[in-house]
């Protein structure tokens, strides 16, 4: 009751990894007497490390000036530029999440400092691929932010022992050669990021990729499901509970020595049919069933043996109750994607 929790995000409110991890912290907090204040450090609007470091000292200045019982500091921008440089070897508690896959390049743990880090099922994302896979072969491509090299170069040295193919691009020109090289020299790939790649364009972005991709894909990141076949995303909530709740028991007494350094443990699958479609091969029933998925279900195969063609439709009847009229673009789209479906089907369809 009446203790001060400062949370210093890396980022902003409305992006959703920040997001996210709000909502875990003020779950965790509610009814319990604790007075939270955030700080938004906004350092993706930084376009140099002059802007990163001052972003550090603004966030310092103010805990200077709340002086608050416990720090929460989110993702790798609060570590560097305000934890290391300002409060690192101060007396003030501090619980890291989203930090990603290594925290000993910052020093920690410390008797001070704990947290979680933001590990990617890498190798579960390579399962998924294997399937769609001609060969072996694994590259990367990922917009130009500090956290994406950070990652990349993480996952070379520590996952593929070096053999990782990695692109990191600053535009979008840049990155539409870089993704045409990758089809050709890799066998599957990682589109880890968007953001870092300057003039990106979702719309044309994604028309490109289906026309070009010849090569399974899959990401890290929630965002990135539209331009991938396979997306395991982590929960920002997550890291958002387990700071808050190493928060709270470090306020009630326990040191932070005492608590381990965790890492995440949840992970929301996502299959893109249309990307699928694009590749010209089809998810399993095994994956539609886990996954969420998001796109054309025309490109479920009828190849599949595990799939709707397994089920006999012959003499079923459907009726399609549309709410507006024959004729009405939004209707007669709707109207279109169904007839493209129960097409050879056997079923007869009833519109209303």
């Amino acid at each position: 009751e009446g203790k001060t929790i400062f949370w210093v995000d890396s980022y902003r409110a409305g992006y959703s990894w920040s997001d996210s991890i709000e909502q875990g912290i003020k779950a965790v907090l509610a009814g319990s007497g604790a007075n939270l204040v955030i700080h938004r450090m906004d350092t993706k609007s930084c376009t140099g490390q002059a802007c990163m470091e001052e972003a550090g000292k603004k966030a310092f200045r103010e805990i200077r000036e709340i002086e608050p019982d416990i720090l929460i500091a989110s993702d790798d921008n609060a570590q560097k530029y305000l934890v290391v440089p300002f409060i690192k070897d101060t007396p003030l508690p501090v619980v890291f999440c989203g930090v990603n896959w290594d925290a000993s390049v910052y020093g920690y743990p410390t008797p001070t400092i704990t947290g979680m880090l933001e590990v990617d099922l890498i190798n579960e994302a390579v399962d998924h691929m294997k399937r769609f896979a001609r060969g072996g072969r694994v590259g990367l491509i990922t917009g130009n932010t500090a956290t994406s090299v950070k990652q990349a170069a993480w996952l070379n040295s520590r996952i593929f022992k070096g053999r990782l193919m990695i692109y990191i691009v600053d535009n979008y020109s840049d990155f539409k050669e870089k993704f045409l090289r990758l089809q050709n020299e890799t066998d599957m790939m990682f589109f880890t990021n968007k953001v870092g790649i300057d003039g990106w364009d979702d719309i044309g972005a994604g028309q490109f990729i289906a026309w070009n991709l010849k090569i399974p894909s899959a990401s890290n990141i929630g965002w990135m499901a539209p331009f991938v076949m396979f997306t395991l995303a982590k929960d920002g909530r997550e890291q958002g509970e387990h700071a808050a709740k190493s928060a709270l028991s470090i306020l009630g007494g326990t040191p932070p020595s005492q608590i381990p350094v965790a890492a995440n443990k949840k992970v929301r699958l996502t299959a893109n049919l249309d990307m699928a479609r694009a590749l010209g091969t089809v998810f399993p029933l095994s994956v539609l069933k886990v996954a969420t998925v998001i796109g054309s279900p025309s490109a479920i195969s009828e190849r599949a043996p595990d799939g709707i063609e397994a089920y006999d439709f012959s003499q079923k009847r459907i009726a399609w109750v549309d709410s507006y009229h024959a004729g009405y673009e939004w209707s007669d789209g709707i109207e279109a994607a169904i007839r493209e479906v129960f097409q050879g089907t056997g079923i007869e369809l009833e519109i209303i």
